[in-house]
């Protein structure tokens, strides 16, 4: 079940990601936007009730809100 929510989570942020990037090449995109979402992006995995805690730090990793541990 997990492995499915992370491949959604993971998929939505890809989308977003080639969204914001079109944006920015025509213009259009905000920075303080995209600063909002992705503040609402990582509070929604750290808040997600179906995640371990290990999971959700995988996820933040792979999206670049968290630096890996040395």
């Amino acid at each position: 079940m997990s492995d499915e929510i992370k491949t959604q989570i993971m998929s939505a942020w890809n989308r977003y990601a080639d969204e914001q990037g079109k944006r920015y090449k025509k213009n259009e995109g905000s920075t303080t936007q995209h600063e909002d979402y992705c503040r609402l992006f990582k509070k929604g995995i750290v808040d997600h009730p179906k995640l371990s805690k290990r999971d959700k730090e995988e996820l933040l990793v792979k999206i670049g809100f968290a630096a890996q541990p040395a």
